[in-house]
């Protein structure tokens, strides 16, 4: 019988990959899958607001704002560990870090997303609710209060912000950051809502945040509730509650993973 040409190459190309394949051993296959979805972990960076000298916002009874995002953001980050992503936290302790070194470390890490997390404070100590907010300019002299509150600590002034912002290029991550916020915020008020908590949804703000200022990823600051308002100031302290908040963040998160392919971009190769 004739064997056509094409036929004898064919079986050779065959019996060669066959060979080759079995010179490779299981933990060849395992490190190269494993790489596979190490590519596609997220890295999130967690920066719990304020810390040290910086107290930030005080409560009714001598309640520091740098106590309560601390421990919101470290059982956020456990949680989205748990969950399989990269987690990198501001800091672990009571420590001070300057502003602009907050969005530094998250760029050096290469983070995919950067969450920055806070405790509102107003003079109507009846207001309560919780807000989440992206760097942008703003008229909002609600949105411009709160903004001067947060960047009290830092070197520069708010009208020396909305002159940086305005002349800075990374601000393609502005629209970005914008459907980042909307997850975030409707997912935590949702999470408030069915753990039967009363809450008041302030939606999606923009103000220039020198926290975010030079984030090279998608970044948020979240306002999870007022300080200055007695009742919400006890609830934030309740563990029931942080695990509300904290389930709607990574509710937040996922969603917008799940809609978003800018989140598992090449930064995180």
């Amino acid at each position: 019988m004739k064997i056509k040409k094409e036929s004898i190459i064919f079986i050779i190309v065959t019996f060669g990959m066959l060979f080759l394949l079995s010179d490779i051993s299981k933990s060849d296959l395992e490190a190269a899958s494993g790489a596979l979805y190490k590519h596609k972990i997220l890295r999130i960076v967690v920066d719990p607001g304020h810390g040290g000298k910086d107290p930030g916002a005080i409560g009714p009874r001598g309640e520091k704002e740098k106590d309560i995002t601390l421990a919101l953001s470290m059982e956020l980050a456990m949680r989205l560990h748990e969950q399989g992503f990269e987690v990198f936290l501001t800091r672990k302790g009571d420590t001070f870090i300057p502003l602009e070194e907050r969005t530094a470390f998250a760029n050096r890490m290469k983070a995919g997303l950067f969450i920055s997390v806070h405790v509102n404070a107003n003079d109507k100590a009846s207001l309560q609710g919780v807000e989440t907010y992206f760097l942008n300019l703003t008229t909002d002299p609600s949105a411009i209060k709160v903004a001067d509150r947060e960047n009290a600590i830092a070197s520069k002034s708010m009208s020396d912000l909305q002159f940086i912002i305005k002349d800075l290029t990374l601000n393609a991550k502005i629209n970005e950051s914008s459907r980042f916020a909307t997850s975030i915020q409707k997912s935590i008020i949702s999470s408030l809502g069915k753990s039967g908590n009363t809450y008041k949804d302030h939606g999606v703000k923009q103000a220039p945040f020198y926290v975010l200022m030079g984030a090279q990823m998608p970044a948020i600051l979240i306002e999870t509730g007022f300080i200055t308002n007695a009742k919400e100031c006890k609830l934030l302290q309740k563990k029931s509650y942080q695990n509300s908040i904290v389930n709607g963040i990574i509710s937040g998160i996922n969603v917008y993973v799940t809609k978003s392919n800018y989140a598992y971009n090449s930064r995180n190769s």
